[in-house]
């Protein structure tokens, strides 16, 4: 089963590759490992949204690891062991010996490359390999792979939530191992916990009303098929369906959750799997060889696989994916280079304008996970006109704007192009290849003086703009607003001070004029500090 699923996922990403299909999340984990083989830290890039913290929050394992070795070769690997690992777990915790939903399991990691979520595939085995030593009465031994996946991608604990609920609901035999699993992944789990907090940001997850639908159908569709099924006992899925249920509903009304619609991952891996275990029903067959059940099956089958399907057959997007479609941008880009301005690329639906500008040396204004355009950016998911556009461009410190001509745009970008278009406040520059270069009027620069001291009119100007360090000199002492996100692992090299400001990026305090490096430094004693201050509030 192992070497049967490893060997059709690495054929899917194969056929992918030569096909120039990418999986839909590969741009932003192409560019995290990038910023690492380059010599960036996990903690923090400014070339996204106007600064925030970088792998350390999202899990950093698989990057570490993807220096070193092909993601996808890691993702293939991990997608081979998660079917044999939710056999063992079905078969020893459950008591269920049945291969077939595991036969599921190997379908759907077959088809998870569409998603391009490599570091949750890691995650996702890492715990099942848990839950599976767990099982095996190993709850010591289990926690260390669990531990790992935490940081390699919270959500791979979290999509197992539902099981290890339901477990120390139904199953008493296995409650005192769990708590022993537990007792021994306590402190991973704090350890990541702490970090969430020592380098939180602001965040704001979209729950779709049609996706919550789904998972909640899904769930109810389970519950129904527990209640008639002739084979399993009904308490455990009953259980396990109502769990869920309730964690999607609750995620959903949870103002400012941190999980948002990610709670459906577990519909996205386990549907499949869970409804085949109940495939044998006591109601009458309408079919002469299959239960009634194959209806619900086939249906949340079709829903669960449809957005790896629609990605393979989708060719509309696809070039904006590949390096010849930004070329041309981004000769001009290089043409305009100023490290005094940050870019702003109108999204792309697929977002592959996170990996190429950057890359390039380009800081802009958004980057590829939507949550974190509640830093600066949150004003796109409402109605906005004109006026605040601009005012938006010029307090991140924009000039120039790229915008994509004949390409699917991010639902939330398509207002720009007509703004862009229809205002005075722009000029266009250059059309290169399917692309228009507007040129902001009375652009604002990143670094702009607030209150100037002795010595006249106040300049600054940057001369390097890194990914975590920042060259600038200034003409005068004073206070010089630093359209860069704050953050307490800002250390000013030179006379003077960092403050925070309301609108979350920073005020630097200088003495004299001269040179200053502003660079980003985490050390143990100011995480500790940062930790702390959380609970000071």
């Amino acid at each position: 089963m192992t070497l049967t699923t490893v060997g059709a996922a690495a054929l899917v990403t194969v056929l992918m590759r030569a096909a120039g299909v990418p999986g839909w999340d590969d741009a932003a984990h192409l560019y995290k490992v990038m910023l690492l083989r380059d010599g960036d830290s996990i903690f923090w890039d400014t070339y996204w949204y106007g600064g925030g913290y970088g792998a350390i929050t999202y899990g950093f394992v698989f990057y570490w690891l993807a220096q070193y070795v092909p993601g996808k070769l890691i993702a293939i690997l991990a997608a081979g062991a998660v079917p044999v690992s939710f056999y063992l777990y079905v078969r020893d915790m459950w008591r269920i010996d049945d291969p077939w939903p595991a036969w599921g399991f190997a379908l759907v990691m077959t088809a998870y490359p569409a998603h391009g979520q490599d570091p949750f595939v890691l995650a996702l085995a890492l715990t099942l390999v848990g839950l599976a030593l767990l099982a095996r009465g190993r709850p010591v031994w289990a926690a260390l792979p669990v531990s790992v996946g935490i940081f390699a991608n919270p959500m791979g604990l979290v999509v197992v939530t539902p099981f290890v609920i339901g477990d120390l609901i139904v199953r008493r035999e296995a409650r005192r191992r769990y708590l022993l699993w537990i007792a021994a992944l306590a402190p991973a789990v704090v350890l990541r916990l702490a970090i969430g907090l020592a380098f939180s940001e602001p965040g704001a997850y979209l729950n779709e009303t049609s996706q919550l639908l789904v998972f909640v159908g899904f769930a109810f569709v389970g519950v129904a098929l527990a209640g008639v099924n002739a084979a399993h006992p009904r308490r455990p899925f009953l259980v396990l369906f109502l769990v869920y249920a309730a964690l999607c509903v609750g995620s959903f009304i949870t103002p400012g959750s941190p999980l948002g619609n990610n709670i459906g991952r577990f519909f996205m891996v386990f549907g499949l799997p869970l409804l085949l275990l109940l495939r044998h029903t006591r109601l009458r067959r309408p079919f002469r060889h299959g239960d009634l059940a194959v209806v619900a099956i086939a249906a949340f089958a079709i829903l669960q696989f449809a957005t790896a399907t629609s990605h393979f057959f989708n060719a509309v997007e696809r070039p904006q994916t590949t390096r010849a479609y930004f070329a041309p941008a981004l000769a001009v880009a290089e043409d305009l280079r100023d490290p005094d301005y940050r870019l702003h690329v109108v999204a792309l639906r697929r977002h592959w304008e996170a990996l190429y500008f950057p890359e390039a040396g380009h800081p802009i204004t958004r980057g590829w996970y939507r949550q974190a355009d509640a830093i600066h950016n949150a004003f796109f998911y409402a109605p906005y006109d004109s006026d605040e556009y601009v005012s938006w461009l010029r307090s991140m410190g924009v000039r120039y704007v790229f915008l994509p001509l004949q390409a699917p745009l991010d639902p939330w970008s398509l207002p720009e192009a007509g703004l862009l278009e229809g205002s005075s406040a722009f000029r266009l520059v250059a059309q290169p290849g399917e692309w228009r270069v507007y040129r902001l009027v009375d652009a604002e620069p990143i670094l702009v003086p607030e209150a100037a001291g002795p010595g006249g009119p106040a300049r600054g100007d940057i001369s390097f703009f890194g990914h975590e360090r920042i060259i600038f000199s200034v003409t005068a002492p004073g206070v010089y607003r630093m359209k860069v996100t704050s953050s307490p692992y800002w250390v000013l090299d030179g006379p003077g001070r960092v403050e925070p400001r309301r609108d979350r990026f920073m005020d630097v305090h200088l003495s004299r004029a001269g040179t200053y490096t502003l660079r980003f430094e985490v050390t143990p004693a100011k995480a500790l500090d940062s930790l702390a201050g959380r609970f000071r509030r």
